[in-house]
């Protein structure tokens, strides 16, 4: 099964804290395979809001986004590639937001559409337990958090548990 794909951004800031930008993308699909992107900076963001704080959990600085962060069009042919005949679920809203930031800034379509996992969920008729259960194992497994990647490799690694039937 290498769908669905889970998607994870980290961004300057959180919307509560400012105009935030996605700095960092991941897709992970629950077969085990995921990318992840660095975003350099587009024009349009240069006076929008950067938090010291998430750069604290994140550990992605303004100066390795203009080093190593690719463009905004590379970013999304890229994700829309990975993410082909899948469909593509996220934990929190704000990944569909900074999604819709990033198409925005170089006037493109959305990819793909985001839906929120709940509904997977829902959909496999997962009890609140059995979730509860795939979420701890997925977090022992994959400790580490504010990292684009390794946030989506845990929804990926859950699912994955679930449909499975291994908690």
């Amino acid at each position: 099964m290498s769908c669905p794909a889970l998607i994870d951004f980290e961004a300057s800031c959180l919307p509560d804290y400012g105009q935030s930008y996605p700095i960092e993308v991941a897709l992970a699909r629950s077969d085990g395979s995921s990318r992840a992107w660095l975003i350099r900076p587009v024009e349009a963001w240069r006076y929008w809001d950067w938090s010291p704080e998430a750069e604290a959990l994140h550990g992605i600085s303004r100066a390795l986004l203009e080093t190593q962060g690719l463009t905004a069009e590379h970013v999304l042919d890229e994700m829309a590639d990975f993410a082909k005949d899948c469909r593509v679920y996220a934990d929190a809203d704000l990944d569909q937001y900074w999604l819709e930031v990033l198409c925005q800034a170089v006037r493109r379509p959305l990819p793909f559409p985001v839906h929120h996992l709940g509904e997977l969920l829902q959909e496999h008729r997962f009890t609140r337990d059995q979730v509860a259960a795939a979420v701890e194992a997925a977090r022992k497994r994959l400790p580490r958090q504010h990292l684009a990647r390794d946030d989506a490799q845990r929804l990926a690694l859950m699912v994955n548990l679930l449909v499975n039937g291994e908690v």
